[in-house]
Parts: structure tokens; C-alpha cells; sequence
């Protein structure tokens, strides 16, 4: 009697042993393709110059820019010069905004709306075949962009 429970609690010790192992392994591969999947075309980077809690102070704060947008993040405010996804608009935009002294904090974020993605994309190769001087108007054409999609 003692050996044929032995062989039952073995059998089932051995079984819930392999059946985790697959399970973990089963996780880990779906979790890396979603990740994947997810993180790598929806990620946008904002080009953030403050962030505050009173919208007053984050209007004001954000007259100090020719072209800037306000983003309600929960209970804080964003203040926002520009908005990039590919990483080559990315460097340009550093090297634009580092010309002129602004300082700025990259902001990655996720975002699932196609449309505005492919805006964005039409905005970058622009950007991306374009001369400095034109920067400005990309710019402010970005950003309208996405507060007419977002910020309403």
C-alpha cells in the first residue's frame, strides 16, 4: 500500500514538474512576441521641455516656445515641443533643439493610433529631406496634428 502511494505522489510531483516547465516556457515566448510586437511600431518620442501640475503655469511655461502643445498626463500637464517616432528624425531634432540651447527630456510612449502614425511618418520624411530653416514649420505641423487628435 505504502509503495503504490509513492508511485501515485512521484507520478504527480513528476507531472505538475513538467507541466510548469512547459508553461514557463510557453509565457516567456508569448510575452517576447507581444512585447516585441508592441514596442516596436507604436513607440513615439516626445520632445518634453516641463511638466506641472497647474495648467495655468504650463500655459504660461509654454509661451516661451514658438511651437509647443500642453498633453494631460493623469493630473499633470505636459509641456511638448515636438513629437518623433524613426530614430533618424529623432537626432535631428536633438541636433536642432541642442543648436539653439533648449533643454528637453525624451519621453518614449506607446500609442495605437494608425492614422496619426502614418501623419507622422509623411511629417518625418519631410523632415528628414528638408533644410533646418523649415524645422520650425514641420514642427508646428506635427503638433497640430496630434492635439487635433488628442487633445480635444
Amino acid at each position: 500500500m505504502v509503495n503504490v502511494m509513492k508511485k501515485i505522489l512521484i507520478t504527480i510531483f513528476i507531472s505538475l514538474i513538467v507541466g510548469s516547465s512547459f508553461a514557463f516556457i510557453i509565457y516567456k515566448n508569448i510575452n517576447k512576441e507581444v512585447s516585441i510586437a508592441v514596442s516596436s511600431d507604436n513607440v513615439i518620442t516626445y520632445f518634453q521641455v516641463g511638466v506641472f501640475k497647474d495648467e495655468t503655469n504650463a500655459n504660461n511655461y509654454m509661451q516661451k516656445y514658438n511651437s509647443s502643445i500642453i498633453i494631460k498626463d493623469k493630473e499633470y500637464y505636459r509641456v511638448i515641443i515636438a513629437i518623433a517616432k524613426n530614430e533618424s528624425s529623432i537626432v535631428k531634432l536633438k541636433d536642432y533643439f541642442d543648436e539653439q540651447k533648449i533643454e528637453y527630456f525624451l519621453k518614449k510612449e506607446t500609442l495605437n493610433d494608425k492614422k496619426f502614425l502614418n501623419k507622422l511618418q509623411e511629417y518625418e520624411e519631410l523632415l528628414n529631406s528638408s533644410k533646418k530653416e523649415t524645422y520650425s514649420t514641420i514642427i508646428k505641423n506635427i503638433l497640430k496634428t496630434y492635439e487635433g487628435n488628442f487633445n480635444k
